[in-house]
């Protein structure tokens, strides 16, 4: 299938109802596997759509009833994350630290973690965790992807115990505004 081809079928499933678009999900997201950064470079508005569109999803259903989408959702949610970041002087000019992160949901099979280079300025991510993390962070699905999304803020989240965070307090004050940032560009995309 070609690119073009393969944005027209997301394009059309993300216009379908919750269930019809979790069905189609695990067949789109292997379509993507592996040309996903590409993709995202050249169709950011179906990237920002995409994940506009996961952010209003039961995420923990959809994971439970299929457990390898999380993974293959992580590399989308992650490959566009580090595509976003990289043309994106905003959320670039607020990492000014190294950062490591492993999160883990507490209501589906979905684990995960992201790493923030200030030498490179970089954000990377992807399925699974890190072994040795500066900060483990656990909660629902919808609150991990919210997250990214924005429609959870990092320090208010926190503070409503809407996930809960192990590590150095400084660290995940240095994180929030990269996600604040990060959220923005995403909901810009979208």
């Amino acid at each position: 299938m070609t690119d073009d081809e393969l944005v027209r079928r997301l394009d059309a499933s993300l216009e379908k109802p919750d269930a019809e678009l979790e069905d189609d999900l695990p067949d789109l997201l292997d379509e993507l596997a592996g040309r996903t950064e590409d993709l995202v470079r050249a169709h950011p508005e179906t990237f920002g759509r995409v994940i506009d569109r996961m952010a209003t999803m039961d995420i923990a259903s959809v994971v439970a009833a299929n457990p390898d989408t999380a993974d293959r959702f992580q590399e989308l949610l992650w490959a566009g994350v580090h595509v976003l970041v990289e043309t994106s002087p905003e959320v670039r000019e607020e990492i000014d630290d190294d950062i490591t992160v492993s999160f883990e949901a507490d209501d589906c099979p979905m684990a995960g973690h992201l790493e923030v280079d200030a030498d490179e300025r970089t954000i990377r991510g992807g399925a699974g965790r890190l072994d040795d993390a500066m900060l483990e962070i656990t909660g629902p699905a919808e609150t991990l992807v919210g997250l990214i999304v924005g429609s959870v803020d990092p320090i208010q989240g926190f503070i409503r115990q809407r996930y809960e965070m192990d590590g150095p307090v400084h660290k995940g004050t240095r994180l929030a505004p990269i996600m604040t940032s990060l959220s923005e560009q995403v909901s810009a995309e979208a």
